[in-house]
């Protein structure tokens, strides 16, 4: 079910983008749903066959563990059956699992156990502007593996103060999208 985030305002420029080139850069205000709402447009919007999965990457273990919480919460389902987490020490999900919220140490493991991350239909990196050694390695695998052997394996890049124009230009020209966010009334009282 669309939200009324700011996010939403992309659901058809980010499902055209993917449809014709599997990579996009997305840069939105915090706050605008990002995190919540683009792994649940990838599944909504048919873009991920059925029994893949879209693997989320979250800098902290901590963003992993609440953003699978609230996202299973907003579908409606119980942790760990459509909407789960794998981060170090802590494992909550199955077979049914189609939106899985992972570190970035977790995905270059699930790389070198599967090299062509067959069930994986689209990798999101959120909060990239967090620089990592993992997560720069990750960006780089990720794009050989698509390169190389899985061009219908999606590829999308968010942050809210992300350079856009360089990474973008490093994933090879793909889609730009940018969301605004809303501004609320603030009064100040003494």
């Amino acid at each position: 079910m669309p939200s009324n985030l700011p996010i939403e305002a992309l659901r058809s420029d980010l499902s055209e983008a993917l449809r014709a080139g599997n990579r996009a850069v997305l840069s939105a205000p915090t706050g605008s749903g990002k995190s919540t709402q683009v792994p649940q447009m990838l599944i909504d919007e048919g873009l991920i066959a059925s029994g893949q999965e879209v693997i989320v990457l979250q800098p902290r273990r901590l963003a992993a563990r609440m953003l699978a919480r609230r996202v299973a919460e907003e579908r409606g389902v119980q942790l760990g059956t459509e909407v789960g987490f794998h981060i170090r020490f802590d494992r909550v999900f199955g077979p049914q699992t189609r939106i899985k919220f992972v570190t970035e140490g977790i995905l270059l493991r699930m790389m070198l156990s599967d090299p062509e991350l067959l069930n994986v239909g689209a990798i999101v990196f959120d909060e990239f502007h967090e620089r990592h050694l993992h997560g720069d390695l990750g960006i780089a695998m990720a794009k050989e593996l698509q390169e190389r052997s899985r061009r219908d394996l999606k590829l999308v890049v968010m942050s809210a103060t992300l350079e856009t124009e360089q990474l973008a230009a490093y994933l090879g020209d793909c889609a730009k999208l940018n969301a605004e966010g809303r501004l609320f009334p603030i009064e100040v009282r003494y």
